[in-house]
């Protein structure tokens, strides 16, 4: 689709003109929702502080129409004389979904919907890797996994695509069914379901529930494809799903399953199995838990006809993104592996298990942050699973923990307390405050592994790094 009547855009937004510009077609270049991009159609609901500046930029990048909300207040001959056209709806982020739904409708190629709780990102872009072998994919472009950022990724859809494969993210009851409502998929991916939503949703119950919305809009005549290696999926809803089922995991009771697990440097190396053939997989990235996000990619690439070695090769070229166990070796030797992105109680719990394998091979030192907000109002379950971590922590030959953030001081008192050396253990409430031990630490044939959610970004320590 090149362009659009003002007219028929109206009416796909269910919206008023309130100007006409002198043009007969609008491009489909679609902006980020609230984001001015040249010759686009902007969707805009934040207030106007400066209508005259925001009319010159508009104007400046050629912007052809204007989607505001109902309450705007506009000088309407000014936008008639900047050329550019107005339409008002309700409610913009609906709109803007409208408009996506309709043109994810003009595609009957496959669509594969990932969720869950961890690991929707990396097996996403590693379905990405393993389809990109055989034709043109397009994969969710930088976390916009929201109802408007899926939108967004839907309006980069172009006749070149041979595949889909978008993550979806859920925040509380109702989101999952929005985004699957525009996604549609043929293929659904169940990457694990944890207490990431804990405190917002309640109770394990209530997310699974919250993600099985994904159901009410997967093809009956498609896939879905689930982590039976998490104890939480094996309550997911499978009996509402007349489509075919296909389980991974480890062992030979899934449909799809991965042996002979084992690391090689930052890489690891796993046979996959099915019940008609095996072969051999490397991925370039480290963790049990990352083979089966692998596993993930596997059976949608056998679902999509492909090959052992095409998927094999796909694999191989999948690379972690900035921030999820991505490897940066220093200039002294050190090696930093950043999986600052996000975290959460499960996903740390998983890496810190791998990390204690690896500091009997080798030294380790383990920077942790925060995994929780820093807000008073949780501060009880904050405390709680930091410390039960730091239990965690004991249990590993680590030469050094380094604790940053509100509630990274209950790492280190999980830790004392489960017995791990007092002198192998230092604790920062601000993360600058700890650049210099962070610098003394980046020794030749070390490994430095930074985990922490957002809310504590370790970043700044890599960045700042005297040896990057």
């Amino acid at each position: 689709m090149h362009s659009l009547s003002l007219d028929k855009l109206a009416v796909l937004i269910n919206g008023r003109i309130l100007v006409r510009a002198p043009i007969s077609k609008i491009p489909f270049s679609i902006s980020r929702f609230n984001t001015v991009m040249f010759q686009s159609i902007v969707f805009w609901d934040k207030p106007f502080r400066h209508e005259s500046a925001f009319q010159n930029q508009l104007k400046n990048l050629d912007v052809r129409c204007l989607v505001i909300k109902s309450s705007s207040n506009i000088n309407a001959n000014k936008w008639k004389s900047a050329g550019i056209a107005v339409i008002e709806v309700t409610r913009p982020k609906s709109a803007y979904r409208d408009l996506a739904l309709f043109y994810r409708k003009q595609y009957s190629i496959p669509f594969i919907q990932v969720i869950g709780s961890s690991g929707k990102t990396t097996t996403t872009e590693m379905i990405g890797s393993v389809l990109g072998e055989n034709f043109p994919v397009l994969s969710t472009i930088a976390n916009t996994n929201s109802p408007v950022g899926v939108a967004y990724n839907l309006f980069h859809l172009n006749k070149t695509h041979r595949a889909v494969v978008l993550e979806a993210g859920m925040k509380a009851p109702g989101i999952m069914r929005i985004t699957s409502s525009l996604i549609r998929a043929n293929i659904g991916v169940v990457t694990s379901i944890h207490s990431a939503h804990l405190l917002r949703l309640g109770s394990i119950h209530k997310i699974i529930s919250a993600k099985a919305e994904l159901l009410e809009f997967l093809s009956q005549s498609g896939t879905l494809i689930i982590n039976w290696d998490d104890p939480n999926c094996h309550k997911f809803p499978l009996h509402r799903y007349k489509g075919r089922i296909l389980r991974y995991g480890f062992s030979d009771t899934c449909d799809l399953w991965a042996s002979d697990i084992h690391r090689q440097g930052y890489c690891t190396n796993f046979v996959v199995h099915t019940s008609e053939f095996e072969f051999p997989c490397t991925i370039n990235i480290i963790g049990k838990y990352n083979v089966g996000n692998a596993l993930a990619a596997v059976a949608v690439g056998l679902k999509m006809r492909m090959s052992p070695a095409e998927i094999t090769q796909g694999l191989e070229r999948f690379k972690p993104r900035d921030g999820r166990l991505k490897v940066h070796p220093t200039s002294n030797g050190a090696v930093i592996i950043d999986d600052n992105f996000n975290a959460n109680p499960d996903s740390t719990r998983m890496l810190v298990d791998e990390l204690i394998a690896m500091a009997l091979e080798q030294p380790v030192v383990l920077v942790i942050g925060d995994m929780e907000r820093p807000s008073p109002a949780i501060a009880k379950y904050a405390r709680r699973v930091h410390f039960k971590i730091g239990r965690q922590l004991a249990q590993g030959n680590f030469q050094h923990v380094l604790a940053i953030g509100q509630w990274a001081s209950e790492y280190v008192r999980g830790a004392i307390q489960a017995g791990f050396p007092q002198e192998k253990l230092s604790y920062y409430s601000k993360v600058p405050a700890a650049q210099n031990e962070f610098n003394h630490l980046l020794t030749p044939g070390t490994t430095v592994v930074l985990k922490a959610s957002p809310y504590t970004d370790l970043t700044y320590l890599r960045i700042n790094s005297a040896v990057i």
